[in-house]
């Protein structure tokens, strides 16, 4: 915990610090600009925030940089630290002196102060624990409707998943997500096959033809193998039935292309044809009294438009089937060539051995094509599988938490309000979250209920420390906040706060507030041996 700070322009100096209640107190007509707030930014600082630097900027310009020395104790052993706003990214490790013995950044040592306060969550840092529940006047982290935001613009998605890890529940999500990374991965290195052409894509309806024809080829490895001896000896009897094959495929291929040849004519025929030429219509006048050459002509010349369309269509028609028989013809050629090739090793054993190879080959082919499309099948039903229990188990954690905050609520409503005051309620879901004040929504009580809920998570989590701003006391009721100082002078984690005029409060409140003053502050005792307003 935060021992002490000390600062060359401190009035006091050091200002020491103890477990439980910290109270930094201002006068009975709460004087402003003397340092209340000013000093629970410099424990944030200490703790390695930032606000101290941007929004207190101006106790830089009247005073310099300033160096803070500190010292925090854990398991009764000293630890002793100097930070600067000059250079505030580096913090010293010093001996009890604050002599330096060694430098860091605010990184590593917020994350050796996280250790020593025994935080063992691996998924938030300290400054991601802490910064939200520092709420200080600058920081605009005090919206009631909105306590879980560390700023305003801070998307509720993300506040609630670090809800989620300062319960320490973050775990079991992160295993289901890497297993989500792991088949996504997966999915990109099948798919970066297809598109490299490395691995046919195929369909459903393709894989199913493919399983078909695996159990033909197979069949035909079996039949070669059972009856090896036979067709050694009879050669003739297997490429018999290769060369039915063959011809049968060939004879396919020739129907397509005679059908082809017989469009491509058909269309030949249609290109030859000639149209009308408006020259052969001049005669008509000698038949026809008052003939209208000009309207035949221009009749021509639309007609002359639509054949030039229909021959453009016509040409590329031809086009498409001349390319298709070029393709059957190629085609043709290659099973000639398998016939030649099988009539030529009709009498040699080894066209067994090339048959089996040939066979072997197309279906191991086909089995690595269908092998990936069951791959990604299962890699796609995979993903959906674990999408949908990522969405359960968030939905179950989320469920958990707001049961337990919620819970917590009622105990210390109950404690702190009479007359049976709404309690508030959380309500949480994945991307979004709401702080439901019930129908009680007047500034006080709303106030109220964020610094319940602060105490709420202070109790249920490894959350270190809280920082609770005068301004969070400023409209509530004088009674409620007897009970909330009753409710910290319980706490045995550190709890920050400044107040003013507390000769308010119950003579209870007044005797804890002073029992756990760290410093008084008024308009002739301000926090700096300067005055700068």
């Amino acid at each position: 915990m935060l021992k002490e700070i000390k600062s060359e322009h401190f009035i006091e100096n050091p200002i020491k610090f103890s477990n439980g209640l910290n109270a930094v107190l201002g006068d009975d007509i709460s004087t402003n600009s003397i340092g209340k707030s000013t000093l629970l930014m410099i424990i944030d600082f200490v703790f390695g925030g930032q606000s101290f630097i941007t929004n207190d900027s101006g106790v830089i310009k009247k005073l310099g940089h300033q160096n803070f020395l500190f010292k925090f104790e854990f398991d009764e052993v000293d630890y002793y630290y100097k930070r600067s706003t000059e250079n505030p990214e580096v913090v010293s490790f010093c001996d009890s002196d604050y002599n330096t013995l060694t430098e860091d950044t605010v990184e590593n040592f917020t994350k050796a102060i996280k250790e020593k306060y025994n935080i063992n969550n691996p998924f938030l840092s300290f400054r991601k624990i802490v910064s939200t529940f520092s709420r200080i006047w600058g920081k605009d982290n005090y919206n009631v409707d909105k306590p879980l935001q560390a700023f305003t613009k801070e998307p509720e998605s993300t506040a609630i998943t670090n809800l989620i890890k300062l319960f320490n529940l973050y775990e079991t999500i992160v295993e289901t997500e890497v297993k989500i990374k792991e088949q996504d991965e997966s999915k990109k290195v099948i798919t970066g096959l297809h598109k490299k052409n490395y691995v046919e894509k195929i369909t459903k309806t393709d894989f199913k033809k493919n399983e078909i024809e695996l159990d033909r080829i197979q069949s035909d490895i079996a039949d070669i193998k059972d009856n090896l001896l036979q067709y050694t000896l009879n050669i003739e009897e297997l490429t018999s039935k290769e060369m039915i094959e063959f011809k049968t495929e060939k004879s396919k291929f020739l129907q397509l292309q005679s059908n082809n040849q017989n469009k491509i004519r058909r269309l030949e025929l249609n290109l030859e044809q000639k149209s009308v030429k408006s020259k052969y219509f001049n005669k008509l006048s000698s038949f026809f009294e008052n003939t209208n050459e000009n309207k035949i002509q221009e009749i021509e010349s639309f007609h002359n438009k639509i054949g030039s369309i229909l021959k453009r269509e016509l040409n590329n028609a031809k086009k498409i089937l001349e390319d298709e028989n070029e393709v059957i013809n190629e085609e043709i050629v290659k099973i000639d060539l398998k016939i030649s090739s099988l009539l030529e090793n009709v009498k040699s054993p080894k066209f067994i051995v090339e048959k089996i190879y040939d066979l072997t080959i197309e279906s191991n082919k086909i089995s690595t094509v269908n092998k990936f499309y069951q791959e990604k099948e299962q890699v796609i039903i995979d993903l959906k599988q674990l999408n949908l229990d990522l969405e359960e188990t968030i939905s179950e954690i989320i469920k958990s938490i707001e049961e337990k905050i919620n819970t917590e609520l009622i105990r210390i409503n109950k404690e702190i309000h009479t007359g049976n005051k709404k309690t508030p309620k959380i309500k949480l879901n994945k991307r979004s979250y709401s702080f439901d004040h019930q129908d009680n929504t007047g500034t006080g009580k709303s106030f109220s209920d964020l610094i319940e809920f602060d105490l709420v998570i202070l109790k249920l989590t490894c959350l270190p420390f809280l920082i609770h701003d005068s301004i969070l006391f400023k409209n509530i009721e004088d009674s409620a906040i007897d009970k909330i100082i009753e409710q910290y002078s319980t706490e045995q984690k550190q709890i920050f706060i400044s107040l003013d005029g507390i000769n308010k409060y119950s003579e209870k409140s007044i005797e804890i507030l002073m029992n756990n003053k760290v410093i008084q502050l008024n308009d002739s005792r301000k926090l700096f041996n300067q005055d700068w307003r």
